[in-house]
């Protein structure tokens, strides 16, 4: 009499929960043990229920979120130096050199260890210090930072306005595949890029008509630093080979050794800084020829010539954007120009045509 009050009891406690109801077990099914009976009935219960099997595939997965602030920057680095890094062939400073990285020289990041990181950058595969590579956002927020940018033109002939506006003043005009630095402003708007195209000229260009990108470098290979060498003892081979006796070639020559020094606005030194009027007024006065001092000074004061028929040594003149003659450069033949350009890239080596040129000047008359 005791076991059947439990089992009743039991049976009802579970019921009155809407589990199951005493009806369920019948008196056959009730062994003379409470417990047998207990167990019956938590076994049906289970068995009535509906488990659904979970699957991974019905888990709904949360979109993933990029980590990386600067995704364009995940598993690369940036050298994170003044000049140049050199890359090992082992994580060790004794090891062989392999190449170099240079300043804003961009890697993919291979193997990262505590001290020393593999990297691949161009044809160079090896290891560089830490100590001298910034990684991911780190590398991202360094380049915004003081990296610079450079448009490269894709189309045959750009305008360079002087404002945001189609309509405005076209301050010059530059040809496809030159590029250009890219200068930032408070003031810029969507479709068009300010450009930096020499110490005289800046202005807005539609910007489908430029490839802007950051002006990263690629690590150079032992094997390339000595190609590179050799083509530069070539053509230096072949320019004197070229050179004759007359005065004109020699004042080509001699303006090309300051390729290289620095841009100074105001200036007349081709070793410590000089601006564009400067260097093409020290050079010749290198030869005992004195001309003016300004760019429009020397184009008003000078034997002018057709831009069809310039010989090395001539003078090509440039607008500002005001219209007056604002820069200065010095035909050296092949389609090229020598001139000290701005405080940024100081005298370098142009094509001709870099800028479209107002006219010509001619110093030495054979």
């Amino acid at each position: 009499m005791k076991k059947k009050v439990i089992l009743g009891c039991a049976l009802l406690a579970m019921g009155t929960t809407g589990v199951i109801a005493p009806s369920f077990v019948s008196k056959a099914d009730i062994l003379d043990d409470s417990t047998v009976g207990i167990t019956y009935a938590v076994d049906e219960y289970v068995n009535n229920l509906q488990i659904k099997e979970i699957k991974e595939e019905d888990i709904e997965k949360e979109e993933e979120v990029p980590t990386c602030k600067y995704p364009e920057f995940e598993g690369k680095c940036l050298a994170y130096v003044e000049e140049a890094v050199n890359v090992r062939k082992e994580p060790d400073e004794e090891s062989e050199r392999v190449g170099s990285l240079p300043v804003h020289g961009i890697a993919l990041v291979v193997e990262k260890g505590d001290t020393w990181t593999k990297i691949e950058s161009g044809i160079t595969l090896g290891y560089v210090r830490n100590d001298f590579l910034l990684f991911g956002d780190q590398a991202g927020a360094y380049a915004e930072e003081t990296c610079p940018k450079v448009a490269k033109v894709n189309t045959v002939t750009l305008n360079v306005r002087a404002e945001q506006d189609e309509s405005s003043d076209c301050l010059t005009q530059i040809p496809e595949g030159e590029s250009y630095e890219v200068i930032s402003r408070d003031d810029d708007v969507d479709g068009w890029t300010y450009l930096k195209v020499d110490s005289d000229i800046e202005g807005y260009v539609s910007s489908e008509y430029v490839d802007v990108s950051y002006g990263f470098s690629h690590a150079i290979s032992v094997a390339e630093e000595e190609e590179i060498r050799l083509q530069k003892e070539r053509e230096e081979a072949a320019r004197l080979a070229e050179m004759t006796s007359t005065k004109r070639q020699a004042i080509v020559n001699y303006a090309l050794q300051f390729v290289g020094n620095p841009y100074v606005y105001g200036g007349t030194s081709l070793t410590n800084g000089t601006d564009c009027s400067g260097f093409t007024m020290s050079v010749y006065a290198h030869f005992g020829y004195g001309i003016p001092r300004t760019a429009a000074a020397q184009m008003e004061g000078l034997s002018s010539v057709s831009l069809d028929s310039i010989q090395p040594g001539d003078l090509l003149f440039y607008k500002d954007k005001n219209g007056g003659i604002g820069h200065v450069t010095m035909y050296i033949g092949g389609g090229q120009v020598v001139h000290a350009s701005s405080s940024t890239t100081g005298i370098i080596i142009s094509n001709v045509g870099y800028r479209t040129p107002c006219g010509a000047a001619r110093i030495i008359w054979d």
